[in-house]
């Protein structure tokens, strides 16, 4: 359970570093525990480049779950001076969804667990 505890933290991070470089004004994460799955809600409020911030959690988030993957580069989660970390979480989530408007960003993912 502890390195499930660890991923949940990598992934946290890595979407909290993403909207600060965007200069968020606001952040708010929430981390909701289930017996067979962890959600992760992530709110940002006036980023700048809005637009491109939405375009890139699109492309990094929409990546399929791949465990494979998932076990070899978690660590690395929240580690990058580079983007391509999103892309990572994206791989470690089994649902991940978008919504944003002129002022806000909502992200919501969920991470089944105890399951492949």
């Amino acid at each position: 359970m502890k390195r499930e505890i660890k991923k949940v933290a990598k992934m946290v991070d890595e979407i909290t570093t993403f909207f600060l470089e965007f200069q968020a004004q606001e952040v708010k994460v929430n981390i909701f525990t289930y017996k067979d799955r962890i959600v992760i809600t992530a709110s940002a409020k006036k980023l700048k480049k809005s637009e491109k911030a939405v375009r890139r959690l699109k492309q990094y988030l929409s990546y399929p779950r791949a465990h494979e993957m998932e076990e070899y580069y978690w660590a690395l989660t929240g580690e990058s001076e580079c983007e391509e970390g999103l892309a990572i979480v994206g791989t470690m989530v089994d649902e991940a969804s978008i919504d944003y408007d002129d002022e806000h960003i909502d992200i919501h993912l969920t991470r089944l667990i105890g399951k492949r």
